[in-house]
C-alpha cells in the first residue's frame, strides 16, 4: 500500500493514508501525522498489542473501528475512500461514511470475509455470528462503486457473494523490479554472512500464520535428511531449509524441528526491509503455501517478490488457487499438493542436481514478474480501477487509502 500511495503521488494524485497508531507486531506506536513523499497519513488512536495473542488482536482492530470512524468524519473530503479487507469488515465503516459524505467507494479484497476464518476453523459456519458477518461483508461488497481483487480464483469467489462482475476489477499485487532483482551468490553478503554458501536453500520468508502449510514442508525436510544425510559432506548440495518471519505457527515448527532433531532446518527472525533482495536472492528456490479451503479466500502477496528476485516457486497448496494458475502458464515454478511431502522432496533433490534447469526457471521467474507484476503496471491498473468509478461524473484527482500496517 505504501508503493500504491507513492506510486499514484507521482502521478499527480492527492493521496491520504488513514492508518492505526500501532506496529503490526505491537509495541512502539507512531505520531498521529505525518507526511511521507507527498503522501498524507492520518493515524487512528487505536491499541497496540500486536499479533502475539487472538485477544490482543482484536482490542487492537476494535480500537481501530472507533478511531478510523471517528478520523473519516473529520478528514478533508476525497473523490475516493479505498478500504481494505483488514480488520474484517473495516469497508463496512468506510462505506457508510463514504455515502454520508459523496464519496465513491472502493474495496480493494486482499482476504474474503468471514470466509478465511471459517475455512480455518475459526468461527462455525452455522451460527448466527458467522451468518451476520457473511450478511454485512456481502452488502459492503454489493454497494462499492468498484470491487479489487488479487486474481481469477478471487474474482469467482466474489461473483458467488452475489456481487456484479462488470463492477470487479482483477489486479495482482506486485514487487519493485527496480528495487528487487536477481542476485548472484557470490556477490550477496547475506549469503556469506548467515553461512549458507554451498547450501542448496530451499526458503519461506513472511509471516509464519494459520493460513499456510507447513506440516508439508516440514516432512519433506524430514523425508531428504532420512535419506540424504550425506548431502553435507558428499558431492551432492546440501538441502537446507530456511524460514525466515515469524507468527503463531512459529512454535509448531520449532517444536517439529526438536522432535525430528532436523539439522537441515534453520530459524531467522524478520530481517530489516531494506535486506529483502538479499534475503530473496540467498534462495534456490523459495516456498509459497496455502492451506487446504483457501484458494480464492486468500493470495499471498510474498509471490511477486520471488519472481522479482529471479527465483522458481514451489508452491504447495490447492491446484486451482491463483499461484498455481500463475506457476502453470508461466513455468516458473512447480505446484504440489497439500500432504505431498515426499513428492515435494523429490522436486527439490531434483532441482538441487540439475542447475541446467534450474538457471531456466531463475530466467522464467523474473521474465513472467517483468511481463505482468511490475510496480508502474499495477499501478496503471489501480488508476483505470478508479477512473471507472468516477465515471460519469468526474474525473478522478485525489483518493484515500486506508491501511491497516501504520509503518510508511
Amino acid at each position: 500500500m505504501t508503493e500504491l500511495a507513492e506510486s499514484l503521488v507521482e502521478r499527480g494524485h492527492r493521496v491520504t493514508a488513514l492508518a492505526g497508531r500501532g506496529r503490526y507486531n505491537g509495541g512502539e506506536r507512531f505520531q498521529s501525522r505525518e507526511v511521507h513523499l507527498g503522501i498524507h497519513i492520518e493515524r487512528a488512536w487505536t491499541t497496540s498489542f500486536g499479533k502475539r495473542n487472538s485477544l490482543g488482536r482484536i482490542t487492537d482492530y476494535l480500537s481501530f473501528y472507533v478511531g478510523a470512524w471517528w478520523k473519516l468524519l473529520r478528514l478533508p473530503g476525497h473523490d475516493i475512500v479505498m478500504a481494505l479487507t483488514t480488520p474484517p469488515l473495516i469497508g463496512l465503516i468506510a462505506l457508510m461514511i463514504s455515502r454520508l459524505r459523496g464519496m465513491h467507494m472502493v474495496s480493494l479484497v486482499q482476504d474474503v470475509y468471514p470466509d478465511v476464518a471459517v475455512a480455518l476453523g475459526s468461527l462455525n459456519p452455522r451460527s448466527p455470528m458467522t451468518r451476520l458477518l457473511d450478511m454485512l461483508s456481502r452488502a459492503t461488497l454489493r454497494r462499492s462503486d468498484r470491487i479489487i481483487v488479487l486474481g481469477e480464483c478471487m474474482r469467482e469467489r466474489i461473483v458467488a457473494k452475489g456481487v456484479d462482475p462488470v463492477r470487479i476489477d482483477v489486479i495482482h499485487n506486485w514487487a519493485d523490479g527496480s528495487k528487487i532483482n536477481p542476485i548472484e551468490t557470490e556477490t550477496n553478503p547475506f549469503v556469506e554472512e548467515n553461512d549458507l554458501k554451498g547450501k542448496f536453500v530451499v526458503l519461506f520468508s513472511g509471516n509464519l500464520g494459520r493460513v499456510n502449510d507447513f506440516s508439508t514442508v516440514l516432512e519433506a525436510a524430514r523425508v531428504i535428511q532420512d535419506h540424504d544425510s550425506s548431502d553435507a559432506i558428499g558431492t551432492k548440495p546440501y538441502v537446507l531449509f530456511l524460514f525466515i518471519g515469524e507468527g503463531t505457527e512459529a512454535v509448531n515448527i520449532r517444536r517439529f524441528i526438536d522432535q525430528y532433531k532436523l539439522e537441515n532446518v534453520r530459524m531467522l527472525p524478520y530481517q530489516p526491509k531494506e535486506l529483502l533482495p538479499f534475503t530473496l536472492a540467498a534462495a534456490n528456490v523459495a516456498l509459497v503455501t496455502l492451506r487446504e479451503g483457501l484458494a480464492g479466500l486468500s493470495v499471498p502477496s510474498k509471490t511477486y517478490a520471488i519472481l522479482a528476485a529471479g527465483r522458481p516457486i514451489l508452491f504447495i497448496g490447492d491446484k486451482e488457487s491463483d499461484i498455481a494458475r500463475i506457476i502453470k502458464e508461466n513455468a516458473c515454478g512447480a505446484v504440489v499438493s497439500s500432504g505431498d511431502s515426499k513428492r515435494l522432496a523429490q522436486l527439490i533433490k531434483g532441482w538441487a542436481s540439475d542447475k541446467t534447469n534450474l538457471a531456466q526457471l531463475n530466467r522464467a521467474a523474473r521474465t513472467t514478474f517483468e511481463k505482468h507484476f511490475d510496480r508502474p503496471r499495477a499501478a496503471a491498473a489501480y488508476v483505470d480501477a478508479f477512473t471507472k468509478c468516477m465515471e460519469p461524473s468526474h474525473a478522478m484527482n485525489s483518493t484515500i487509502a486506508k491501511l491497516e500496517e501504520t509503518s510508511l
